[in-house]
């Protein structure tokens, strides 16, 4: 099995209701890459990650990891493949201890408890908060929290890692420390956010999506400069793209001249 592209190809999904949340998405992604899917509320995001992961079907279309189409039987190798990290952290930790909630997965596939715990330790270790192992999720902070939901996905080994707003409610430190910590990640990362400034500083491509379909697939900083394009789809330019209000145009001249 090739683990080097994840593709969507042709994907729809109408939630009962009659809401067509995703409608002919495809594209491909490619290892290594860091992609980030953006939209205003109810573009479809959350629908289309979803979808990537298995956790409901299209009812047209296909996705494809490596050489495997995700279907009800393919779901196990799959997740072993794909690692998503939940908006809300409290999602993803209920176990006992931070240990307990690394190991959750690992364990649930039946490795040998040797193995476990050294995939347990490096992912603690690897987040930074190996000191933590020991301490009630619930007793966290919202950044330890993160890094936490961040572990317990790294410790299955993922190829892809999946995450649904990474750094939304966390304070400016906790914010920095989960951008720094997914900037040393080497994984192929798909990032879903409204925080542009974090999808500008983590993210080399961007996907923009509005009512179900992609309207722009390229490079972040061209599609994040372009207010335009932002403003049709109910986004604003990233404030550090933005004209400074005091200055004006200025910002924008010191970076010619910096440049």
């Amino acid at each position: 099995m090739s683990h080097h592209k994840l593709e969507a190809k042709e994907l729809h999904f109408t939630y009962p209701d009659g809401n067509k949340a995703v409608n002919g998405i495809s594209f491909m992604v490619s290892h290594g890459e860091a992609v980030g899917i953006i939209g205003a509320n109810g573009a479809g995001k959350s629908t289309l990650l979803m979808l990537l992961m298995g956790v409901i079907f299209p009812q047209k279309g296909e996705v494809i990891v490596g050489d495997v189409h995700v279907t009800k039987k393919t779901l196990s190798m799959i997740r072993q493949r794909l690692g998503m990290v939940f908006q809300d952290p409290d999602d993803q930790l209920f176990m006992t201890t931070v240990y307990d909630d690394v190991a959750f997965g690992p364990r649930n596939y039946k490795l040998e408890e040797k193995e476990v715990e050294e995939r347990v330790l490096k992912a603690l270790e690897l987040v930074g908060i190996l000191h933590l192992k020991d301490r009630s999720p619930y007793k966290l902070s919202g950044g330890e929290k993160r890094a936490a939901a961040i572990a317990s996905v790294l410790s299955m080994q993922p190829d892809v890692l999946i995450m649904d707003e990474p750094t939304a409610a966390l304070d400016p430190k906790s914010r920095r420390r989960v951008i720094q910590l997914l900037k040393s990640f080497k994984h192929t990362k798909i990032i879903t956010s409204h925080d542009l400034d974090m999808i500008l500083e983590i993210c080399e491509r961007i996907l923009v999506i509005k009512e179900g379909e992609i309207v722009a697939d390229g490079e972040t900083r061209e599609i994040l400069s372009n207010a335009e394009l932002l403003d049709s789809c109910g986004l604003e330019m990233p404030f550090s793209l933005q004209d400074c209000p005091l200055c004006g145009s200025q910002k924008q001249s010191l970076k010619k001249l910096n440049s």
